[in-house]
């Protein structure tokens, strides 16, 4: 696996090596009479130019990779979570004991009481008219198991129950719903699930991946009519591969 001091050793020789061949080229040219036939330096220039995009071209597979292996250590971390949407803000409210009795209610989990929830708070800032959504945090994966498989029987409540993934995921999450239709895209265990109009199933864990499927299957926001939207205006063409960036949303830890 990739480290971040192999991406830094990498950097540091491309840095070395390419420092000394411009200092070359400019010895080369001061060094040259007017008129001379410069085309040994054309060609070394056009190696040099090979040698430039080899070495980005490695450092930016390393990049990817190391993207690659924090968004998978930060889902590992987030996969005790729940985010409930739907649920109003309250003054001084009791969330544990709001949220339980919910769960209880609505999906009919048995044995459930405030303290099976380990962690439970709101989202972000507080705004008039918009209830933001609430993390919770199961210590027993079976208890946060039950859940997510029962939630199936929010439908046609107020109360949404969804993953708490990385935004690398959750940026392609949203991509394949609009390309592939929201019952065809859903989420089990952070990984995200696409069924292709071929019928067949695919996992996908970013954008990029969404988009090479887009591109296989002749999809696009254009055809999906999302083209004028403002949330539509993703491109799908393929794109250089990004990195995994921690959530801007504060989790409390006990």
């Amino acid at each position: 696996m990739t480290s971040i001091a192999d991406i830094a050793e990498t950097q540091r020789i491309a840095m070395l090596s390419l420092n000394q061949r411009m200092a070359e080229f400019e010895a080369h040219l001061k060094g040259s009479p007017a008129g001379a036939d410069l085309s040994g330096l054309q060609k070394d220039f056009g190696n040099f130019k090979e040698h430039v995009w080899g070495v980005l071209s490695a450092l930016q597979e390393q990049i990817a990779n190391m993207g690659k292996c924090v968004d998978v250590m930060e889902m590992r971390h987030r996969k005790k979570f729940l985010l409930l949407g739907g649920v109003p803000e309250l003054p001084d409210e009791k969330l544990p004991e709001c949220v339980s009795s919910i769960l209880q209610s609505k999906l009919g989990i048995t044995g459930l009481t405030p303290s099976s929830i380990n962690t439970c708070h709101r989202l972000g800032t507080s705004s008039n008219g918009h209830a933001r959504p609430i993390i919770l945090r199961f210590d027993d994966l079976r208890v946060r198991g039950e859940i997510w498989r029962s939630k199936s029987k929010l439908k046609g409540s107020t109360y949404v129950l969804s993953e708490f993934l990385t935004r690398q995921r959750q940026s392609a999450f949203t991509l394949a719903r609009k390309l592939f239709g929201v019952p065809n895209v859903w989420t089990m265990d952070g990984n995200i699930n696409i069924k292709l109009p071929d019928g067949k199933r695919r996992r996908i864990f970013c954008s990029e991946e969404v988009t090479a499927l887009a591109t296989e299957y002749g999809k696009s926001l254009e055809q999906e009519g999302l083209a004028g939207s403002k949330s539509g205006s993703v491109n799908t063409s393929p794109a250089p591969a990004q990195t995994s960036t921690r959530s801007r949303r504060n989790i409390k830890k006990k």
